[in-house]
């Protein structure tokens, strides 16, 4: 299907959600909508935006693009497919005008929601959310793109590290990879010896390597989110590569299970059960075990009590952790089967096999860096 049908697949979508709540508009504010509703455009101009400088502003015979005059031309040259600027019209205003003042216009006297809440508006932020977690096979395609060159980006970049590097040292190599690639590095993490020990989310240090690191990214381009992690050991410990398989296989028997009608909460059952299998029964309450993703690094994060339903279209990003390792990947829930998107077969990185209820799981191994 062509991109603009299925933009207006989707206009039609939120028009029914106006609709059906006997609103006469809908303004999208957040970052993660807007590229949603976009298929990949940024209102964004700093990386820790939750909210934009380009809003949608949809009415049933309307969809305004409104933004202001220093970001109108970026947007319509550089982030809009050229598909959908006919589908569009651009609502221009000064900079320094307030966005309140700017609305009144389209919004005064009407009932509008939005996705903030802002503006005199209905605040539908949850109930917008599920429309972001099943993804069409244009978005599908573009998440396998970006998690090739994640893969690869990290991977050359994990082969020139060595032990006496400092954490942040490399978090800026990492970033910088990603960055040449036109990837936005929203998280990046580096956990060497020690640090691993001691967080579970460590925000790198300025501290050495030592004798092994683990490096996990979450990394955005065209809205959607790559999370993956990889190691490598500098100095032999069989208890360290044992750990490591350990940790990939609780991975692999998560991945296994997100299948379509399978809950979240399901899924995390079974990683729970892996956990108690590898004699660690306690290690998945020190850290979430992840969940949906998409244009969120994680959309949903799976909990006792979460019970959404995986379908086609879903990707899911699962991080089990044993104190000191970490495995990580974006996988994509197709009509063909699982899909890891972010280490393809193509991948160089060393391999784990596991066969789980009859299916093979590839898990990157720990590299044995001049061992």
């Amino acid at each position: 299907m062509k991109l603009k049908e299925l933009f207006r697949q989707r206009v039609e979508l939120l028009r029914n959600f106006i609709k059906e709540n006997d609103f006469d508009g809908l303004i999208l504010s957040r970052c993660d909508n807007f590229s949603w509703f976009t298929f990949g455009a940024r209102n964004h101009i700093t990386l820790n935006s939750e909210t934009g400088d380009a809003h949608v502003l949809l009415t049933e015979e309307n969809i305004y693009i409104l933004t202001n005059n220093i970001e109108k031309e970026r947007l319509r040259k550089e982030e809009f497919h050229d598909d959908l600027l006919p589908e569009v019209e651009f609502a221009e205003y000064i900079w320094s005008k307030d966005m309140t003042d700017v609305l009144k216009p389209f919004v005064s006297g009407k009932k509008f929601a939005s996705d903030t809440g802002r503006f005199e508006t209905i605040c539908v932020k949850d109930m917008l959310d599920q429309y972001r977690y099943v993804l069409t096979e244009f978005e599908l395609n573009t998440y396998r793109t970006l998690g090739k060159l994640c893969d690869e980006s990290v991977n050359h970049v994990m082969a020139k590290i060595n032990p006496e590097m400092r954490e942040i040292e490399v978090q800026g190599m990492v970033a910088s990879a990603l960055i040449e690639k036109g990837i936005e590095p929203i998280f990046v993490m580096v956990s060497g010896e020690e640090s691993a020990k001691l967080y579970r989310h460590n925000l790198s240090r300025n501290v050495k390597l030592g004798d092994k690191v683990f490096v996990s990214i979450c990394a955005r381009k065209r809205g959607l989110v790559i999370s993956l992690t990889r190691s490598v050991l500098f100095k032999k410990d069989t208890n360290v590569i044992e750990q490591h398989k350990q940790n990939c296989y609780v991975d692999a028997v998560a991945i296994t299970n997100s299948k379509p009608g399978v809950k979240l909460n399901q899924v995390l059952d079974k990683i729970r059960k892996a956990y108690a299998e590898i004699g660690r029964p306690y290690e998945w309450m020190l850290h979430h075990q992840g969940g949906i993703t998409g244009y969120n690094a994680r959309e949903i994060i799976a909990k006792e009590w979460t019970d959404y339903t995986l379908c086609f279209g879903n990707a899911v990003a699962w991080n089990p952790t044993i104190t000191g390792t970490k495995s990580e990947d974006t996988v994509l829930i197709t009509e063909k089967g699982l899909e890891i998107i972010s280490y393809p077969q193509t991948s160089n990185w060393p391999f784990i096999e596991f066969e789980i209820d009859g299916q093979i799981i590839r898990r990157p191994d720990i590299l044995l860096a001049n061992v």
